[in-house]
């Protein structure tokens, strides 16, 4: 069904006319930290983002985006990792400086007992047994010394490797949403600048944005955390159903994006239907009560990437198509688009800008 729709406001250029009129740096960690704090998905950072005051400087601003958005302060990350480096080595250090001075004693106990030996003429037995008890108990010594060495070694083997595992999970987490093990906004931001990394060739792929319909019904349907469980749901289940090469990402709140690699418009549509169906199949089922809460429904706006000249305009044509949804009841999917559709079926509409 042809439905004409009027355009939606993209929260994105909200957050820009913001940073703007609050004078604030167009830096990405500010946008990003100032589009938290709109969005609503972060109460808390909401509070403290107004609690700043209309002076927002970028000190104050920076506080709050390490203790809210760790990832775009990795220095602090570096910081960390330089000091356990640094005590690591040290450790290290000292233990060959042990191991020195313990092998220079355990060498003048050898020499000692070298000249003892080569001595002319017959030792006497005191003598004699004095130097092999000597020996021994210092070969004892330093083999004990040598296996503690090794177990010190092996130790500061596993502690570098923890060192490594750190960094390597730091720079994985930075693009992962921690609530559905998704990817996170900062991810899917980098895949839609790659579509256009060549604009006089980009990337032939479909966007859809998707919310999950009714969010505060079922936030209040039961008890605080109702409205996390149903994003991980949904999320877990895009994942399960979702293609190889494709990008699915949680973007804040209950709002998803669809990233699909194909030009063939029925091909986005079919994967969107296989998305959708996946993660309305399966009703909500509170945690902990276990009463019903519904199967859930989705409002979903697709746009072709060849209709926009670059990532903004993309991501807002999305987003009006999905506002276009959502406003006519949810539970259906908007194909932004300036030609007809054969296909389209029921619950599908066309937006025409």
């Amino acid at each position: 069904m042809d439905k004409q729709i009027s355009a939606a406001s993209s929260i994105g250029l909200r957050v820009a006319t913001a940073m703007y009129q609050m004078g604030i740096d167009g830096l990405p960690r500010n946008y990003e930290l100032v589009y938290e704090a709109y969005s609503g998905a972060n109460p808390e950072l909401t509070k403290e983002f107004v609690g700043i005051g209309k002076n927002k400087t970028q000190r104050a601003l920076d506080e709050l985006g390490r203790k809210y958005l760790p990832h775009h302060h990795e220095e602090t990350q570096v910081a960390k990792t330089n000091d356990r480096m640094r005590s690591q080595m040290t450790t290290f250090r000292s233990l060959l400086e042990e191991e020195k001075s313990s092998l220079s004693d355990y060498g003048k106990i050898i020499s000692e007992a070298s000249r003892t030996f080569a001595k002319e003429g017959d030792l006497d037995k005191e003598t004699l047994n004095r130097s092999i008890q000597q020996l021994s108990e210092a070969t004892e010594r330093q083999a004990s010394r040598s296996e503690a060495m090794v177990a010190e070694a092996s130790e500061q083997a596993a502690q570098l490797d923890g060192v490594k595992a750190d960094i390597e999970n730091f720079e994985r987490m930075k693009f992962i949403d921690s609530l559905t093990g998704l990817a996170n906004r900062r991810s899917f931001n980098k895949a839609a600048a790659r579509i256009f990394a060549n604009p006089e060739l980009p990337m032939m792929c479909g966007l859809a944005y998707v919310e999950i319909d009714d969010f505060k019904r079922i936030c209040e349907a039961d008890s605080k955390g109702t409205g996390d469980f149903a994003v991980r749901q949904v999320g877990q289940l895009f994942q399960k159903a979702m293609q190889s090469g494709d990008l699915v990402a949680r973007l804040d709140g209950n709002r998803f994006a669809f990233l699909i690699n194909s030009s063939d418009e029925q091909e986005i549509m079919r994967a969107v239907e296989r998305l959708r169906g996946a993660a309305t199949s399966k009703p909500l089922v509170h945690p902990k009560t276990g009463r019903a809460i519904g199967n859930p429904t989705l409002s979903i706006g697709i746009v072709m990437s060849i209709l926009a000249e670059g990532a903004g305009e993309l991501m807002a044509d999305a987003e009006k198509a999905m506002a276009a949804s959502s406003r006519e009841g949810g539970d259906r999917v908007t194909f932004y688009s300036d030609t007809e559709h054969a296909a389209t079926t029921s619950g599908w509409m066309i937006y025409r800008p």
